[in-house]
């Protein structure tokens, strides 16, 4: 079969669609990515066909945006989520619903591909955060990835992005879900206008789930030893992948740099993910604290990485082989974006999370209350609270072993296969319909 595979652009999101494309491949089914220009390199280097979407279409300058949006608002992130709310709430900007502007292109540029003729596939793929009109304008089927955490899919669990325990106090999780609903009010008007004035009938966009619902059957991806089951029934059709861990983006083996090579201690990967590594206040404020460390660290230092300087037992590059790295470290720290943890679940390597924004404060919640790692808030970043974490996993080995179990699990999962089988046979039903 013939499958486009696409994702929002945001590295997280393109990795995890890069894995599960190459489930399909695997399978035996002949793939195409869609994306931005810049990264053709990935799927080429995956044996993927690949469309450029057309860049007069999708704004060139996303990154430099980025930038001046982490800047102008970085006070906002590093703070606790429902004061967040709040203060989005009362912001008076359009801000927020201008960025609706980005999903109207990205659905032009995917409806040029899909429109175009010479393309032809039999399903779509997609990891996309909110409804997509060009999905619904075609006959193709499409099928939902959800690469966020899956907190989204328990309507009876804590509010998603809230960071909040499941065993939290019940009486704060309604005033989280009326704050977050009225902060992204703005920015849902826009996406439903935009839905509407596509012709899309009877689709909404909910900010609290983040994606659409699936057509037939759509796949999220966490460990069954982690997911939310204590939370009741998930939303109908989601179906769980333990894993889709895409393969590394170079072949080359990770080797100790020269400079750490002879320097004691353990060996730890820092990385905050190319949005929060963007934050180069924090990044400077956790790079100063792990410098006083006894151990050694490899730093993935992200698109801003030539304005930090980074200490005598560090190593690192703006863009590191990450999965090549997590491979050969003892400890990950982390921003907590659920593709960066699942992964470090894969190689079975315990974890601090300093959650940024969104899902990540559920992933650092849920590595709290499963004794896997901890977790360090970027708004309150204690110097000897963030050593003694790392003192802490490396004297805890039942902690060690508890993720050693998770990882094994997942590298033993066969529910990528059944997600790939579902989907062999929904598209298949489709073909046989249309004849």
């Amino acid at each position: 079969m013939r499958f486009l595979v696409t994702a929002i652009d945001g590295f997280g999101h393109i990795n995890a669609a890069l894995g599960f494309a190459e489930g399909l491949k695997a399978a035996g089914h002949e793939i195409t990515f869609a994306h931005r220009e810049k990264h053709k390199n990935l799927a080429v280097k995956r044996g993927l066909s690949f469309i450029p979407f057309d860049e007069t279409l999708v704004d060139a300058n996303t990154e430099e945006n980025l930038f001046q949006w982490i800047d102008a608002a970085g006070d906002r992130f590093r703070q606790e989520p429902l004061k967040l709310c709040h203060d989005m709430i009362n912001d008076s900007s359009e801000e927020a619903a201008a960025k609706a502007y980005f999903f109207i292109a990205l659905n032009g540029a995917m409806d040029a591909i899909v429109s175009d003729k010479n393309n032809k596939f039999d399903a779509i793929v997609v990891d996309y955060p909110t409804p997509f009109p060009f999905l619904y304008k075609h006959s193709i089927p499409w099928f939902p990835l959800a690469s966020m955490g899956p907190l989204i899919l328990y309507p009876s669990g804590p509010p998603p992005f809230s960071g909040y325990s499941v065993h939290s106090d019940k009486s704060n999780w309604d005033e989280f879900r009326k704050a977050y609903q009225l902060a992204y009010a703005k920015i849902t008007e826009a996406h439903n206008a935009n839905i509407e004035a596509a012709g899309v009938k009877g689709v909404k966009f909910n900010p609290s789930v983040f994606v659409d619902s699936p057509q037939t059957v759509g796949f999220y991806h966490y460990p069954a030893n982690l997911d939310y089951t204590e939370c009741g029934s998930r939303r109908p059709n989601w179906y769980r992948v333990d894993s889709w861990i895409r393969q590394p983006d170079l072949d080359t083996e990770f080797v100790i740099p020269e400079k750490l090579r002879d320097k004691p201690g353990k060996l730890i990967y820092f990385s905050l993910g190319s949005l929060g590594s963007a934050d180069l206040v924090v990044m400077k404020k956790i790079i100063a604290i792990l410098a006083k460390s006894p151990h050694k660290f490899i730093v993935s230092k992200g698109p801003r990485g030539d304005a930090l300087e980074l200490a005598d037992n560090m190593w690192g590059e703006n863009y590191v082989n990450q999965i090549k790295v997590i491979q050969g470290v003892d400890l990950v720290i982390t921003h907590g974006g659920n593709n960066t943890f699942m992964e470090t679940l894969y190689y079975g390597k315990p974890m601090i999370v300093i959650p940024y924004f969104y899902d990540q404060y559920d992933n650092a919640q849920r590595v709290v209350d499963k004794k896997i790692g901890f977790r360090v808030n970027p708004y309150d970043i204690e110097e000897d609270y963030l050593l003694n974490c790392i003192e802490n996993i490396f004297n805890d080995n039942e902690m060690i072993d508890r993720v050693k179990a998770i990882s094994h699990n997942m590298r033993n999962s066969n529910s990528l296969n059944e997600a790939i089988k579902m989907i062999e046979k929904q598209t298949e039903l489709n073909k046989n319909k249309a004849q």
